[in-house]
């Protein structure tokens, strides 16, 4: 655990109903605690990019180990699959790989690798985690020139990545491929952190790195945590209109779309050349369009993934893709709200119709 990191620890009083409206739209995610008699906790820590958000019932001596367990996990996660430090697995793994030879990967390493490989392949190359030469240029946030789009391009995309799962081993087809997973690795911390919450019996948690949430077990005499998804809008700084309310528990979350993230893209950097942060593979620039996708499924690192494959599919074949998210997982629950550039219009659908 990092020395220099400072958490503090917030009681939650007996009968705290919450003042924070649980929202699950454009990636910002909070949640309340219902009325309960038992004492609660909260916490705040920074990983991965974001601030990761827990909320949980314990008895009074397991705080602090709540906290501790949590903060190791994140830190031992970042130092995986950061793309920000030179120095994580996935930074070092790509840099050696520029040779053309095969580089072995750690476990932990490998298992995310193999998850992407998945994914990929089941979105038909809508979810893509070689796209990271590309993310870094638009990061940038000021004017490209042509030159440096068709090189970010050109070193772009997952199948200029070879895998060897016998060795657990990677090799790069041109040099300066990079990997970048940010469209699942806030899912992966939080199940991590969920995870370790329930062997240390604090199961009735919730764990939310921005919008990518691991919803524990219920809270007695509830139906499970109160969540709200939004009507989508373009402009972050409009307030958001209440679309659907519901209770979950022992589940994943995750909410994409283009509301709270934007970068320019090769078009340039006027109000018009900016796009969502989500990356369409096919074309390689920005997904266009508002829109807001919400999953629920068994985990948060599902959610993450599928959430923004659905961002990508849904500017080509939607159904289609809700018909393959429904055979390769058939408890996952998909809400896709899509608005036209006026936001007057809102497109709605839904595979959660229990809800």
């Amino acid at each position: 655990m990092k020395l220099n990191r400072r958490v503090s620890i917030q009681r939650i009083a007996a009968g705290y109903l919450g003042c924070l409206a649980p929202k699950l739209a454009f990636g910002h995610t909070e949640v309340t605690f219902p009325f309960r008699l038992l004492q609660g906790f909260e916490a705040a820590f920074p990983s991965m990019g974001a601030t990761i958000n827990l909320r949980w019932y314990s008895n009074h001596e397991k705080q602090d180990r709540v906290v501790e367990a949590a903060t190791k996990i994140a830190d031992q996660w970042e130092s995986v699959l950061s793309d920000y430090s030179p120095n994580s697995q996935a930074m070092l793994a790509c840099s050696q790989a520029d040779d053309g030879n095969w580089i072995p990967l750690s476990n932990e390493l490998w298992n995310v690798v193999s998850l992407c490989d998945q994914w990929q392949r089941w979105s038909d190359g809508a979810f893509d985690a070689a796209l990271g030469t590309i993310t870094r240029l638009r990061r940038q946030r000021k004017l490209a020139s042509q030159g440096q789009w068709d090189e970010a391009r050109s070193k772009s995309g997952w199948k200029l990545l070879e895998l060897d799962a016998t060795n657990q081993s990677i090799r790069f087809a041109i040099p300066g491929l990079r990997l970048d997973f940010g469209a699942i690795g806030k899912g992966v911390v939080v199940d991590k952190i969920a995870d370790r919450l329930t062997e240390m019996e604090i199961e009735e948690h919730v764990v939310n790195a921005s919008g990518n949430m691991r919803i524990g077990r219920a809270p007695p005499d509830t139906k499970g945590w109160p969540i709200a998804i939004d009507f989508p809008v373009s402009d972050a700084r409009k307030q958001s209109l209440e679309l659907l309310r519901t209770r979950l528990s022992r589940c994943g979350i995750a909410t994409s779309g283009d509301r709270w993230q934007r970068f320019p893209d090769a078009s340039g950097i006027t109000e018009k050349g900016y796009t969502s942060h989500i990356i369409d593979p096919r074309t390689k620039v920005g997904v266009s369009g508002h829109q807001s996708v919400t999953i629920i499924a068994e985990n948060a690192t599902d959610a993450d993934a599928a959430a923004t494959a659905t961002c990508v599919r849904s500017q080509r074949d939607l159904a289609g893709w809700l018909k393959t998210l429904a055979e390769k997982k058939p408890e996952l629950l998909a809400i896709v709200l899509q608005t036209d550039e006026s936001n007057e219009t809102i497109r709605m659908i839904s595979t959660a119709n229990d809800l």
